[in-house]
Order: C-alpha cells, then structure tokens, then sequence
C-alpha cells in the first residue's frame, strides 16, 4: 500500500482509540479536529484499505454503523444490547475452533473472531440496581 498522509492520520486516529471501537462517523469527527478539510468519503476510503491490508480490524455489526479496532489479532467481541458499547474478549479466553470448524468444512480457515451480545458491566450493574 502506497503511503498516503490521510491514510495515516486514520490509522493513527484508530489507534488512539484503543479499547473504544469507533465508527467512521465517530473518526471523521476526530480527524476533522485537525484536518478540517478531510472528508467522509476519504475516512470511509481508508478504513475500508486499512482493514483489507489487515492494519485494522472491522467489526461489523447487524443493523447498525461497522466499528474498527487496532487490535488485529483475532480475538472476539461482545456487543452490549443496552448501550451498544463493543467490548473486547481476549483470545486466550475462549478455545481456538480452528482445527475443528476446518476439519467439518474442510475450508482453510484464515482468521476468526466471534461476536457475544448481552450486557456490557455498566449496563448489567444498572439492571442489578
């Protein structure tokens, strides 16, 4: 990928959201801050060649905006039900399915990640109170 001064203030955008998981809307917004004239179809351009080069991740999620995380490495996400928060779930926490999900299919498996939804703990403490 050719460097591109606007692909790097939104990669540096996304890693500076660590653990937050924005949208693009929510990255143009912050970009703009700083170069007021870039414009959504520029952010949406990047992320899309950011994730297809696998510097960022996409989480897509049903009915709503995708969120991108820097963190690459194929660990699973919960969406919160309530806030619809995006929180992260470490590898190490669940087994690796790769083997088995190949041995069923016979497909090379690339990569893989799982989306959880439920209650993210602020919204699970709140429905405890």
């Amino acid at each position: 990928m050719i460097y591109s001064k606007q692909r790097e203030s939104v990669l540096e955008a996304v890693r500076e959201t660590q653990g937050q998981h924005p949208t693009a809307d929510a990255l143009y917004t912050a970009i703009r801050e700083e170069s007021p004239s870039v414009s959504l179809a520029t952010v949406y351009r990047n992320l899309n060649q950011l994730a297809e080069a696998g510097q960022i991740a996409r989480i897509s999620i049903p009915g709503a905006a995708d969120r991108f995380d820097p963190v690459t490495d194929g660990h699973s996400h919960l969406i919160c039900r309530d806030c619809g928060a995006v929180v992260d779930i470490p590898r190490a926490a669940l087994p690796d399915l790769t083997a088995p999900v190949a041995a069923v299919t016979g497909c090379l498996v690339e990569s893989s990640g799982m989306v959880f939804y439920g209650l993210c703990p602020g919204c699970a403490a709140a429905r405890e109170s």
